[in-house]
């Protein structure tokens, strides 16, 4: 769980509380903006230079072994193709050659269809003025309010001066102080750290403070030290968009450009103790990460920073656990704050504050952020108001928007058919356990012990969180927003030193997004009403489409990362605890590292190769899954395996521009689709049977070189 300001999200507490597996969710141009708000981990980056420097059509050539089809204009219509050479090219060249990336994305797949069907079902809702009860209220005020493009013209950016100008006056460290922790601002600015509430790892049923890093303007630390296309994207564009709301503030053009760069010169000093992306997608995280401490201890790592007062004035002094990701960050933090280093202390907030609330403001400063996004993506237009609108209201009210869908929209029926089909996949999913052949019989028993006390959660939950404090009754836009980002902090701060209600146990994730996770903290998979559509679930599927998407795409994907590198660090109960010999240990890194190295050859484009240690917990989850999707397979008679395989790809088709395509490879768990369908089908011989592969085929990949996890 996260702490969600209007001016931060807690981006840097990694604690993987859950783990989402959809490919990201479509993007907008303007994602990016106010990510701080949206994001929840990691997949929703996008990278590329100014589109001036070189088109995107020069972009992402090349390829091996296989081009990267994610890509539209990698895809030509003369172009042959063979399911021995590239099966997901073979399964998905017309629906590529006929799909567009809309207006506004950066991004369009199967994921993205699904998820606007659920949207525009949300849009008319939103509309319909005879639902009744409080949380519809709360929804279409709100939305009213965003849509209210008068009244925010006519506000315009008056609703944050007063704030603004309280940043501005800071003039020393004492004065900074002040800023961090009085009852009018602390709330609103960014306090140059991460803090929270939420499940501790050695003990997952209780809610705990959680301490970390902030967020970075470049988003990933490694920028600083070795600036790549990614980073210089990010500076660039969010350069560009600060530098454009602090003139509409008053500021000089000179002065703002100053501010920006005095901010990311102080980000260059405060990285050198914050994980990279690589480190936080790396094995080892989660015992990086895991620093208990009392709160003496807690405030005894900063000596000059006034950690104590800061966690004090937000409600999160108590006499329980803190975890705290980067102790050692506080050292880093003490040496930089300082009096010599006001002014960089004081840009980087006022950066980071416009940043915060530039989706509040005017028609104009709207359109313009959307302009200087579509620039550096290489993209155009943007989504309808309306979408806009939606894709706040559901983060900002989440359980609201939620209640009022489900209640439209839910079915006892539906979710208990998804419920019968994640259990014939679990029960399957033993059998693979069972019969594995390199773990010791500790080890296997205990893995089939994790997977018998797994929970399965289908659709949605029976309970919510009670909004009835929330109260939106004579608000502007600026003032409705803060109140959200208050009550949900105050929610969360409720919590604290609480057992968590394992009946709301959708918290912090939109169930309405085409997506699923595996909770390594509860054992739980959860498959979301979001998801429960065309393509991938519905009456008239055949057992070879069911098998090939809830089989294996979806509820296979997810049982599996119990198992990968990431969740088998996690025993049956969700405790952070070793329940590994020696020597399974061994085996199971030895299995994963020569998945990695196969993975580390692959060359997604130009001289960008994939990233094995970055991807491997979602590559083992998409193999794994794969093969109990083709052990319910083997007792079908008749089993039409090409309309299996076929399908399997399907579900994984995705154009991208070429933003995304960079961000997904350098930053994300996820391998870029394409891949996610050829590398896991290689590994088993029911594909080569299937279309005949042969030795010289591309897609053919020798028996030694071939990896089973489980």
């Amino acid at each position: 769980m996260k702490k969600k300001l209007i001016a931060s999200v807690l981006a840097a507490l990694m604690v993987a509380q859950i783990v989402g597996c959809a490919a990201k969710a479509p993007e907008t141009a303007t994602t990016e903006v106010e990510e701080e708000i949206t994001d929840e981990q990691a997949s929703d980056g996008e990278a590329v230079e100014e589109a001036t420097d070189e088109s995107d059509e020069e972009k992402g050539k090349g390829g091996t072994p296989w081009i990267d089809s994610d890509i539209k204009s990698n895809v030509t219509a003369d172009m042959e193709v063979s399911p021995k050479d590239d099966l997901h090219l073979f399964a998905n060249k017309e629906w590529i050659l006929n799909n567009d990336i809309p207006e506004g994305y950066t991004s369009w797949s199967q994921y993205s269809k699904r998820g606007l069907d659920v949207k525009n079902q949300c849009i008319e809702l939103l509309k319909d003025e005879t639902i009744e009860g409080h949380d519809a209220d709360l929804v279409r005020t709100y939305n009213k309010l965003i849509l209210d493009w008068d009244a925010r013209n006519k506000a315009g950016v008056s609703g944050i001066k007063e704030v603004y100008d309280k940043i501005l006056a800071v003039k020393n460290i004492d004065d900074l102080n002040k800023l961090l922790t009085d009852d009018s601002t602390k709330l609103k600015v960014e306090n140059f750290m991460g803090y929270g509430v939420g499940q501790g790892l050695n003990d997952p049923e209780t809610y705990i403070a959680m301490v970390g890093t902030p967020s970075l303007l470049l988003n990933d630390a490694e920028e600083y030290a070795d600036r790549s296309e990614y980073g210089d994207m990010f500076y660039g564009m969010r350069k560009d968009i600060f530098v454009y709301i602090a003139e509409k503030m008053g500021m000089a053009k000179e002065d703002a450009e100053k501010n920006y760069d005095f901010a990311i010169d102080l980000e260059t000093k405060l990285s050198e103790k914050i994980y990279t992306t690589q480190e936080s997608l790396s094995d080892d995280y989660y015992e990086k990460i895991n620093n208990e401490m009392s709160f003496e201890d807690v405030a005894a790592l900063a000596k000059v920073f006034p950690l104590a007062d800061v966690l004090e004035a937000n409600g999160l002094k108590y006499d329980g656990i803190y975890l705290v990701l980067r102790p050692d960050y506080f050292e880093k933090l003490d040496e930089v704050y300082t009096d010599e280093n006001i002014e960089e202390l004081k840009a980087w907030i006022l950066v980071n504050y416009l940043r915060g609330y530039s989706y509040l403001l005017d028609r104009d400063t709207y359109d313009k952020i959307n302009d200087i996004a579509n620039e550096y993506y290489g993209v155009s237009g943007q989504v309808s108001d309306e979408e806009m609108a939606y894709d706040y209201v559901t983060n900002g009210l989440s359980a609201s928007m939620q209640k009022v869908y489900i209640a439209k929209y839910g079915s006892e029926e539906e979710k208990q058919k998804m419920y019968d089909l994640c259990k014939q996949v679990i029960d399957t999913y033993r059998e693979l356990l069972s019969e594995n052949d390199w773990a010791s019989d500790e080890v296997r028993n205990y893995a089939i012990k994790k997977l018998d006390n797994m929970k399965i959660h289908a659709a949605y939950p029976e309970k919510f969180r009670d909004t009835s404090v929330i109260d939106l009754e004579g608000c502007s836009l600026v003032e409705a927003s803060e109140r959200i980002a208050e009550c949900e902090y105050n929610y969360e701060l409720s919590l604290l030193g609480k057992k968590q209600d394992k009946e709301m146990w959708a918290e912090g994730f939109d169930i309405l997004s085409c997506n699923a996770f595996y909770d390594p903290q509860e054992n739980t998979i959860n498959m979301i009403i979001g998801m429960m559509g065309e393509p991938f679930f519905s009456d008239d599927m055949s057992v070879e489409e069911l098998y090939a998407s809830i089989g294996a795409f979806w509820v296979g994907h997810e049982v599996s990362h119990a198992f990968d590198s990431g969740g088998a660090q996690f025993d049956a109960d969700g405790y952070f605890r070793d329940w590994w010999t020696e020597e399974d240990k061994a085996e199971f890194d030895k299995r994963v590292q020569k998945m990695d190295d196969y993975l580390d050859t692959i060359v997604a484009f130009d001289d960008q190769h994939f990233i094995g240690s970055n991807i491997d917990t979602e590559m083992v989850a998409d193999m794994t899954g794969l093969q109990c999707a083709l052990r319910m397979a083997s007792k079908v008679e008749n089993f039409d395996y090409d309309k299996f395989f076929t399908k399997y790809a399907q579900m994984n088709v995705n154009i991208n521009v070429y933003a995304s395509e960079l961000s997904q490879l350098t930053q994300d768990e996820h391998p870029l689709d394409y891949s996610r369908t050829n590398v896991p089908v290689q590994q088993f011989e029911e594909f080569y049977e299937t279309y005949d592969v042969k030795e010289g085929d591309t897609m053919y990949l020798a028996p030694e070189d071939r990896v089973v996890i489980w």
